[in-house]
């Protein structure tokens, strides 16, 4: 018995992309990030991943508020590593929103209008916004980042 295809097609099927694995909110995320919780508007991986993390869930919004309410004294669970944030990362680098400095990400001009077109809507990214607001450019530095981060690399080490 022999089968023969004369032509084999395929065709894309419309699919539901969750928001946080979409580029464009991830990238409104990192300009965010930058511009309301990062001194100059610039900041390490770690944090970035951290900030990114705790947007995630309530439960993890609620972790990182209670943890910098501790004063840092509290243990905080781990925070993830999500790949979608490194692709949005490298294509905002790509794409001139922002730039990598001595390994910090930094905002940049065009990252700095995509800021305003975000703020200008009042009904998008309010929770975010509200949150990253609470979080300020002071309640989290690199170096207590990178602290708790070798805390946590030694516990499970």
């Amino acid at each position: 018995m022999e089968l023969y295809a004369e032509r084999i097609t395929f065709s894309k099927k419309p699919i539901s992309i969750p928001p946080e694995y979409r580029p464009s909110y991830t990238i409104g995320l990192i300009v965010l990030i930058l511009k309301i919780c990062c001194q100059s508007s610039k900041s390490s991986l770690l944090k970035l991943h951290l900030i990114n993390w705790a947007l995630k869930s309530d439960e993890n919004r609620n972790s990182l508020k209670k943890f910098v309410l501790s004063n840092y004294t509290e243990s905080s669970k781990t925070w993830g590593i999500e790949p979608s944030l490194n692709r949005a990362l490298n294509y905002s680098v790509h794409e001139g929103i922002c730039s990598i400095s001595d390994g910090k990400y930094q905002l940049e001009e065009k990252g700095e209008v995509f800021y305003q077109k975000i703020i200008e809507d009042p009904e998008y990214l309010n929770e975010e916004i509200d949150f990253l607001k609470f979080l300020g450019k002071r309640k989290i530095t690199d170096n207590r980042i990178d602290s708790i981060y070798k805390k946590w690399k030694n516990q499970n080490a």
